[in-house]
């Protein structure tokens, strides 16, 4: 299934059971390249989601317009809050 216009996507935290599926890693394998973050994310079950969270691809801070590529891998983390 890993082919060249795949990306892997992985939620952490209590995102974690909205990912639509994972492989043996983990990870969520999907066609990705050539979309932005924000449309491939609201292609998942975290769409429906109101928790606020962060976005990496391949482990730098992005924002939703990131257009990603083949290879890509997406990190979404729900943000702590804490007191």
């Amino acid at each position: 299934m890993w082919g060249e216009i795949m990306v892997k996507v992985k939620f952490f935290g209590v995102l974690s059971g909205k990912m639509p599926e994972k492989d043996n890693e983990g990870y969520w394998i999907t066609e990705g390249m050539g979309k932005t973050v924000r449309e491939l994310l609201d292609s998942s079950p975290i769409k429906d989601t109101n928790i606020k969270y962060n976005i990496f691809v391949n482990n730098e801070r992005r924002d939703p317009s990131c257009v990603l590529e083949e290879g890509d891998i997406l990190t979404v983390i729900p943000l702590l809050a804490g007191g």
